[in-house]
């Protein structure tokens, strides 16, 4: 996965169902973040074997797990549930300093 920069923020997002007494989740991420946890995931997972012994065959899907669960590397997004304020800081970040972000 590619880290699109420092001002790029992916945010997954659970849905709760229909009649469901729970909120929307959000979970903000900085692309660097997320490029390096998906990628290290991936790679993880094409050296494992398959169910079967066989190996993972490469291809373009990459997943993020949604808390309570974690990525195949063990990766837990829950520390960035509703972190808006990461993308507030880059919001709120001066000229002379937006490039150390």
């Amino acid at each position: 996965m590619k880290n699109v920069g420092p001002t790029f923020f992916w945010v997954p997002g659970g849905i709760p169902l229909a009649g469901s007494e729970r909120p929307f989740e959000y979970y903000i991420i900085p692309s660097e973040t997320m490029a390096k946890n998906v990628s290290e995931a991936h790679e993880l997972w094409l050296s494992t074997p398959g169910k079967q012994g066989q190996a993972h065959k490469d291809n373009t899907v990459r997943t993020v797990h949604l808390p309570p669960y974690k990525s195949f590397s063990g990766w837990d997004i829950s520390i960035y549930r509703d972190r808006w304020d990461l993308i507030e800081e880059v919001l709120n970040a001066t000229p002379s300093n937006a490039g150390e972000m």
